[in-house]
């Protein structure tokens, strides 16, 4: 099992667009194996962490490559959102322990 961490800052004026995204997004996650999804800000400025569960580091890879694209029909939306855009998304990932 790996947890995926995914940490972006979201542009202040698009706040309303962003939430309604994420939810878009954590509504799918489960068609790609992905579980136990968290979002939470940061106290600093608008700084979004993402938590979620893969089963492999092959789930993971894939997650990231997709969550890169600026042509996936939903994860391309956070382009706009992010400063920068997709490139600027930080990524982690902890395999847990059996």
């Amino acid at each position: 099992m790996i947890q995926m961490i995914i940490q972006y800052e979201v542009k202040q004026n698009l706040l309303g667009q962003y939430h309604e995204a994420i939810h878009r997004i954590s509504a799918m996650l489960p068609d790609f194996e992905a579980d136990m999804f968290s979002c939470s800000q940061s106290d600093q400025r608008n700084i979004f962490i993402e938590s979620f569960y893969v089963p492999t580091e092959a789930h993971y890879h894939a997650m990231k490559k997709m969550r890169l694209s600026r042509e996936h029909s939903v994860f391309g939306m956070l382009e706009d959102y992010v400063p920068g855009g997709l490139e600027r998304i930080g990524f982690m990932a902890i395999k847990q322990k059996r």
